[in-house]
């Protein structure tokens, strides 16, 4: 029987593997290090090589350099490699360590000094506005040591947690009068509610300068308005459109930190004269308004900075004669409308602080009846607040609130905005968590700890803690209110907007007494 085999089977490939390896070209391969293309022959043109690009940058290098600005570095690295190698010596490895001023970013070791000198972070020397702590009621190393730490609630016994809630319930039917609802409105906000998807800001906005127009805050064209806390000035932008300002107006933004998308150069305006919009990044509690540039009859819109005076011989032996025995002229200031929208908790005040204090200070020469027109502040956050900086400590004696329970009444507080963390079943059988009500920067989660309360304590369930937190917000408040009234201000509470709008719709609004 013949074979059946295939030939190639049948014998061995070897053979032909060779004779087709005879026929085709070696392969191609791309290598991994290609050589560098020749160096530019356009004159000047920088020498260094962009890997990604393959090609040489196209930048103009300085006449005898190499390399461009951008890429000189490479220049000053061969340089000092071939000093290594002419010399034989090891260069130390240079290392990068966090900057001193700010630890965010980091500095070559040895570059330290320079970068010292440029960096942004770098302290400025402190204004003439800027005194520490000037706006503290007792200052932090004065404060009870119970305090100045978080104490839960969960660590007290049944019965000392139920005399507590009792306690306020009682001071609250006492101290706590009934507060009045006016939700108001104003024409400047009626174009951004048409064309807001977020009307809540919008609705919110409104009512307050609404409020500042019925309580005759926006009829001076003189007046400096200080927005505390301003963010980025939203507000201030729309109180220059309800005054209809052409340039006249003063507006100061006072915050802690520069924020990103200011609304500046709204305040700014489009006229010629543009008016006198000035942002001090500082915190409320060193701040010494009086000292505030701005506030002067002096400096306007067209005259933004402060006079200088002219030296003459004459004047300058007077003012030394005269240096320990004659106090500072006196310049005139511009009536102040202070406004906030949402002061967080201890910000409120150590703002009313400021206020009254430059009351004090300015009444002793001011012509104005008050120096201080109006305050509007919407009030939040009331969990944020601290013992050392609540202005009227003697209301808080008055009613027999120790600092430790100060700590626990702050606590309390948050139930009033907590997050409803009971589930309620849905139509098909599952769960669903309730949906929050109001604006998500002041919710706060219930703790867990707490949520265990009504276990022991009768009734006190979730609906009941919201209201026991309303009534430990509204002592605190009704404190501001009688600080106030201390000093000279006709204050109330208001809630400005419903509650669907804002879980936090309480403002405090104050005018000088008549």
């Amino acid at each position: 029987m013949a074979d059946s085999k295939r030939p190639l089977e049948s014998k061995d490939p070897k053979p032909i593997a060779e004779a087709m390896a005879g026929t085709l070209d070696a392969p191609v391969l791309h290598p991994r290090n290609p050589p560098l293309p020749p160096v530019p022959d356009r004159p000047r043109q920088c020498h260094f090589f962009l890997p990604g690009k393959r090609k040489y940058c196209s930048l103009t290098a300085r006449m005898g350099n190499k390399y461009c600005g951008e890429h000189h570095f490479m220049a000053e690295a061969e340089a000092k490699k071939s000093s290594s190698t002419d010399s034989n010596e090891e260069q130390p490895v240079r290392k990068r360590i966090p900057c001193p001023f700010d630890p965010s970013h980091t500095v070559w070791e040895d570059d330290m000094k320079p970068h010292l000198y440029k960096c942004n972070a770098r302290p400025k020397e402190n204004p003439s506005l800027f005194c520490k702590d000037v706006n503290l009621t007792l200052q932090p190393e004065e404060a009870p040591a119970s305090t100045t730490g978080v104490d839960l609630l969960g660590k007290l016994s049944h019965e000392k947690l139920a005399e507590l809630i009792q306690k306020i319930r009682d001071l609250y039917a006492k101290h706590v009068p009934e507060i009045r609802a006016s939700i108001l409105s104003h024409s400047a906000l009626d174009e951004r509610k048409k064309i807001t998807k977020n009307i809540k800001h919008a609705h919110q906005q409104a009512s307050l300068l609404g409020h500042m127009d019925r309580l005759q805050m926006l009829s001076d064209p003189t007046t400096c308005f200080v927005e505390f806390g301003a963010g980025r000035g939203e507000l201030s932008a729309y109180l220059k459109m309800a005054m209809d300002d052409h340039g006249s107006g003063t507006f100061v933004l006072v915050d802690r930190t520069p924020p990103r998308n200011k609304f500046d150069n709204s305040i700014l305006g489009l006229e010629e004269i543009k008016s006198l919009v000035k942002r001090h990044t500082i915190d409320i509690k060193d701040l010494v308004l009086a000292e505030v540039p701005e506030l002067r009859r002096d400096v306007t819109a067209t005259q933004r900075e402060v006079p200088v005076k002219e030296v003459t011989e004459s004047t300058e032996a007077n003012d030394t004669t005269d240096k320990d025995t004659k106090e500072a002229e006196y310049v005139e200031k511009k009536p102040v409308v202070a406004v906030s929208k949402h002061l967080c908790g201890g910000a409120t005040d150590i703002t009313l602080k400021c206020l009254t204090s430059y009351q004090e200070s300015e009444r002793k020469n001011s012509p104005l009846p008050s120096p201080v027109k109006g305050i509007l502040i919407a009030l939040c956050c009331h969990q944020l607040c601290h013992h050392y900086m609540y202005p009227n400590q003697a209301f808080l004696r008055e009613i027999g609130i120790t600092p430790q329970e100060f700590v626990y009444l702050t606590r309390m507080s948050s139930w009033a905005v907590c997050i409803n963390p009971t589930k309620t079943a849905d139509a098909s059988g599952g769960s669903k968590a309730s949906e929050p009500v109001g604006e998500e920067e002041h919710h706060v989660e219930a703790d867990k700890e707490l949520d265990e309360l009504r276990t022991y304590i009768p009734g006190l369930d979730f609906d009941a803690r919201e209201k026991l937190g309303q009534q430990c917000k509204r002592l605190l408040d009704i404190g501001r209110v009688l600080y106030l009234r201390e000093n000279g201000f006709d204050a109330e509470l208001v809630y400005y907007v419903d509650k669907e709008t804002s879980l936090e719709n309480l403002a405090l609004m104050a005018v000088p007494k008549q």
